[in-house]
């Protein structure tokens, strides 16, 4: 892999990771009060909630119309209006004791109500009923705290197609301490597109994983939760200038080791179907500068 395409993955990392960012309105001093909007990678805000606050807010990542079951524990019943909500918390939050201030659109009503202390390391669902006599829930799927890297913020990610929505079936999950968002852009049979060479598989995915601010990219441990039936068969990374790769039989629940996700990491797997399905990953912590 060359440089042009690790500059090119740089760049899908930059934009994954402001996709999908909620709108922040503005904080105050004294309080580092911010006031967000519910807003998906689309740019459409939610017309129910016309601002959530709280002190200390560094970043957040919102989804909705998410037909999809069970994504990072969403429950099956889960309508296409409802939200998912992820939160990353300036260093020093105590997430147990929370009060979000939640301003509502004429009309509407919400359950826990706007300004009730909540345990944020637990999963919260809001059940918001809007003008029309319709149901709305949100979710708080993931509050991280900046700079934490502890067990209890290790998180699984999905991965999720930023073009289709749709979720790859043979990794069930991303582990790492401190991810925020895992979407990933599966290639499409194009050939030449960005520079990347006519025998790429159309089932190709290039992923830039979302990291909380002040983590290290360069020395990351991801889990790795792999569908029945299939296994990870190579890995290629990045030492210095040189591509290197190693074969492997990974498995069901795979810890790979440590990497270097600043630079090019990638994986072959084959799927339970024998087809070859390959992934190349390239983090990105909030804040961090990526080199153009």
């Amino acid at each position: 892999m060359n440089q042009k395409i690790i500059k090119i993955l740089a760049l899908i990392a930059l934009l994954t990771a402001g996709g999908f960012a909620c709108t922040k309105d503005g904080n105050t001093d004294d309080d580092k009060i911010v006031s967000i909007k519910i807003q998906n990678f689309r740019g459409e805000v939610d017309p129910n909630i016309v601002s959530f606050e709280l002190p200390g807010i560094v970043n957040a990542i919102c989804y909705n119309s998410l037909p999809y079951p069970n994504y990072v524990g969403l429950p099956e019943t889960w309508g296409t209006n409802d939200w998912s909500i992820h939160l990353v918390m300036e260093k020093g939050t105590d997430r147990t004791k929370l009060a979000p201030v939640i301003t509502l659109a004429p009309g509407a009503t919400i359950t826990p109500e706007s300004g009730t202390v909540l345990d944020f390391t637990k999963n919260i669902e809001w059940i918001l009923k809007t003008p029309d006599g319709s149901t709305v829930k949100y979710y708080m799927a993931t509050v991280f705290v900046s700079g934490d890297t502890d067990e209890d913020n290790m998180v699984q990610i999905k991965i999720r197609s930023y073009s289709t929505g749709a979720f790859d079936p043979n990794i069930v999950s991303f582990a790492l301490p401190g991810i925020v968002n895992a979407t990933g852009y599966e290639f499409l049979p194009y050939p030449n597109y960005g520079g990347f060479p006519d025998a790429w598989s159309p089932h190709s995915w290039v992923i830039g994983p979302t990291m909380v601010k002040g983590i290290d990219c360069s020395k990351l441990s991801p889990i790795i939760t792999l569908a029945p039936g299939a296994r990870i068969t190579e890995i290629h990374h990045f030492i210095g200038e040189q591509l290197f790769f190693k074969k492997v039989e990974y498995t069901g629940i795979v810890e790979v080791g440590e990497y270097d996700f600043t630079k090019q990491v990638s994986f072959v797997l084959i799927a339970p179907d024998g087809s070859t399905v390959n992934y190349y990953f390239l983090a990105h912590a909030i804040g961090d500068e990526l080199e153009p």
